[in-house]
Parts: C-alpha cells; structure tokens; sequence
C-alpha cells in the first residue's frame, strides 16, 4: 500500500491525556517515525509553539540561552523536536517546571533516548512522562479509526473467534507489509528502488551525523551501520556479544556500549528472555533485531521475491517473529492493558514470544511464516502452558494463513490465528 497523505496516529490521545496531566511530555522514537507529526495532530498553533533544534538559530539560541528559550511560547505548550542537541536545556526546563508546574507546558521530542543522555534523567525526573513512538502501525497504515488491541482482546477471551472463517488480506499483502515496514516516507513512495533510496540516505544520515553526536567522542559512527547489517542479518537471533563482536572486529566491550547506543537511538529492539526468577533454569540471553522490519530488509537486500526461494525462507520467517513483537511493541503504547514481551528457551522448549501481563498472567505465542500449520506447530506451546497452568490459560500460534480455528491438546487450548489477527480481531 502507498500512503498518499498523512495518516492519523493512535498514539494522539495518550499524548493528550499526558499533556493534561504532567507539565513535560516526552515523545521519543528513531528518526523520521513521525514523532513531530504526531505532536501536530495532538496540538494545534493556538495551543503551542513549534521549534525544532535542526535549525541552526533555534539550536545556537538553546544552548546559549536556555533559560530564555524555554519560556518563549508564553502561555502555550512549547515544543522542542529533537531536545538531544541541546542536552543544556533539561536544567533550564527543571528550574522552569518547578516554579510553574502547569500541565501541558513543554513538548519534547528526540530521535536518542533524551531519559538516558547524562545530566538529564536527574534534571526530568519526577517532572516529565514519556510516549514512545514507533513506525506506522498496520492498524494506522489502514487507517482503522478504533486502535488495535491485540492483547487486550485476548485477555477478553478472544471475543467472536467461533463466528470466524477467514480474515481479509492475501499473503502476498502480508509479505509485502512486513518487508515494506513502517517508516512513513518510504511508504509514500510507489516501488522499491525509490523506497531505497530514501533508506540509503537515512542509514547514511544516522551514521555520518546522529551517531556522532551521541556517540561523544567514541568510534560508534565508524561502526553503526556495520552493526546494524550484522543484526538485520539474523533478526530476532539470541545475542551472543563474542560473535557479533567478532563479525566486526572489536572489543565486546566495545560492542556493549555500541549496541546500548543503537537501541538510544531506538535502531534496535531488545526482547529479554523470560524465567520466573533467579532460580529458573530459563536461558536469559535477549533475543536483538533491527526495530523496523522495512529497514531490516534494506540492510539485507532482502524482498518479497527473496522470501518465496529456497536460502530465503529461513530468513524471512526470523523476519516475520521481528514484525509481529514489532506490531505488538506499537499496540503496547496505547493498549488498555500492561504487558511486556520476552522470549523463552528452557531445555527443548522454545517459544518465540511470551506476553506478560501486569498481573502475572502469560500467554505463549509461536510465530510461523507457513500457510499452514499442525500438531508439530503448537507442541511447544502446550508444553509451556503445562508447565505454567498458575500463569497460563491459553496460547496461540500466528501463522501466514487466513483461517482461525482452536485446537486442544492434553486439556490446554491452543488459539491458531492469521498475523493479520494483530490488528483484524475488531472485524468479525
């Protein structure tokens, strides 16, 4: 699908209940995600000032007169895009908050994780909320106007499942959503030759300009987009520093530091392994990816022709689990429930998702790129959920199909649903 205008985010009215409630707004997210746009459809000219740091004066003024630049919207909501070029600026917004502290004064956005840059944590804590931005949302880039919930829908126990017979999309639809991704920009353009171009420029962008000024002095620049093809390469692979390392040719010491500036940047994602505390036999190693699976394909070279070969295959199936924990990691920002995704690997049993709830509760989720699927698809499932029925009612397996059924095994039920379910479960 080509975007051919700007499509509403679901992620306004959280950023307007925060501006109701809390003086300082956060919004943070990668580069080029929609972060300033989403601010726009939250606020109009009459309620804020708009100043981005990108320009030259705007960025000459903060850092040379940060108390002054702060209050220049007056009684408006000022907003600052991209904050992290003027770290200087977080004492000046502290010392402006405490002597007013109204809802809705400032609007910050950052392209780097302005929470962890030195100086400013301290200086925001207690004073501001932050709203992560990510790509467009497959609910957004189809304009559905009630946000996808997955989860909670789940948790509802997966309301009109019985009525289903096949959801609406082909999988070649799905194939070409997953390796068009979900960067605004790219999405406007008609075919892939132009969307890499936009994509080389980006990757040349993050490398020649914002990882040097994040990386303060480091030789992170010399080696980011190295390291994100590395990472594209084997999305959603266990993280083993020593091997990565290696493929680059540095220290892991180096490469921990380097990896923590990505995910600032919020280039990659990060999925914990999953146990039930500090005695569980569970494996912890994280599982990494490249945050958008449209970039990831761009590293790689890889496409929806790519997809459908032998070599390919293997391939495109880690890159679908990326896009499904991507699609929920989005869902999370507005959700009406709490959750948080891991994975987990204990002896034999492998599963590519768990979602946990704030209450404890968990559900497993196996992720397969087939058309089809079988008993062998949901085996882990029912072993983990046999192995956590304090915790765990259910599981699902998200397939490439189009068909919903419910299977049970050994007394556990099993929820076999499309990857579109993730934001077509309002639909029947």
């Amino acid at each position: 699908m080509t975007l051919t205008h700007e499509v509403p985010r679901h992620g306004v009215s959280i950023a307007r209940e925060i501006l109701e409630d809390s003086p300082l707004l956060v919004v943070q997210g990668a580069r080029q995600v929609g972060k300033s746009t989403l601010l726009c459809q939250a606020l109009n000219e009459e309620e804020a000032h708009f100043v981005t740091l990108d320009d030259a004066l705007a960025l000459d003024y903060a850092r040379h007169d940060p108390a002054g630049f702060v209050e220049q919207a007056g009684s408006r909501t000022l907003v600052i895009d991209e904050a992290q070029r003027a770290p200087e600026l977080a004492l000046a917004l502290k010392a402006s908050i405490d002597r007013d502290r109204r809802p809705g004064r400032f609007a910050i956005t950052g392209s780097s994780d302005l929470l962890r840059l030195p100086g400013v944590s301290d200086s925001l804590a207690g004073r501001a909320e932050s709203l992560r931005v990510y790509g467009l949302s497959q609910g957004e880039i189809a304009e559905r106007e009630q946000p996808e919930d997955w989860v909670a829908w789940a948790v509802d126990g997966y309301q009109g499942l019985e009525r289903w017979n096949e959801y609406g999309g082909s999988s070649d639809e799905l194939r070409s959503a997953i390796i068009a991704g979900g960067y605004p920009e790219p999405l406007k353009r008609s075919d892939r030759r132009r969307q890499e171009r936009w994509y080389g420029s980006y990757v040349e962008r993050l490398a020649t300009h914002d990882s040097r000024e994040l990386g303060n002095g480091s030789r992170f620049s010399q080696y980011l987009e190295t390291l994100l093809r590395v990472i594209a390469n084997q999305p959603q692979a266990e993280l083993v520093k020593s091997k990565v390392a290696r493929s680059l040719g540095i220290a892991e010491s180096s490469l921990g530091e380097y990896l923590t500036l990505a995910e600032m940047m919020y280039l990659i994602d990060i999925t914990p392994g999953w146990g039930m505390g500090y005695s569980s036999r569970a494996l912890k190693r994280p599982k990494v990816s490249i945050a958008d699976t449209g970039l990831a394909a761009f590293l790689t070279g890889f496409s929806v022709e790519k997809s459908r070969v032998a070599g390919g295959f293997e391939h495109y199936g880690a890159l679908v689990e990326a896009f499904v924990c991507g699609e929920l990691l989005k869902q999370a920002t507005w959700s009406r429930e709490r959750f948080k995704i891991a994975h987990y690997r204990k002896r034999a049993i492998e599963i590519d998702i768990v979602i946990e709830l704030a209450d404890g509760r968990v559900v497993p989720v196996e992720v397969k790129s087939a058309l089809s699927v079988d008993a062998r698809s949901w085996k882990n499932v029912v072993r983990f959920g046999m192995e956590h029925q304090e915790r765990c009612s259910a599981g699902v397996v998200l397939y490439h199909g189009s068909r919903a059924v419910t299977v049970e095994q050994d007394g556990f039920p099993v929820h076999v649903l499309p990857i579109s379910s993730l934001w077509q479960h309002e639909d029947q």
